[in-house]
């Protein structure tokens, strides 16, 4: 691209992170179905205090973690307890 084109991927990111509607136009499809919309918005309002252009104004990375902790699933690492009724289904192997 000539510079002219270029810009910088949070100044991209930042219109869909911010828009409901276009967030999952930005989420990888190979996960996109797997998660539940309200923590899909959670991530991203966390990105986007992340992004903040003013240094002070962005999250300390514990309450990062403290934020995204809840919406990991315990099977890998978070306190998210999976339900049949949750969109978000993790394949296993099970042997009976």
């Amino acid at each position: 691209m000539a510079p002219s084109q270029c810009q910088s991927i949070v100044t991209w990111a930042m219109p869909q992170l911010t828009d409901r509607s276009k967030l999952p136009t930005i989420i990888d499809p190979v996960i996109r179905n797997t998660m539940d919309p309200k923590h899909l918005y959670q991530v991203a309002a966390v990105a986007v205090l992340c992004v903040q252009p003013e240094p002070s104004y962005r999250p300390l990375i514990t309450d990062v973690l403290h934020s995204l902790v809840p919406l990991v699933p315990i099977e890998l690492g978070g306190a998210l307890r999976l339900t049949d009724q949750s969109p978000r289904k993790i394949q296993r192997n099970v042997t009976h």
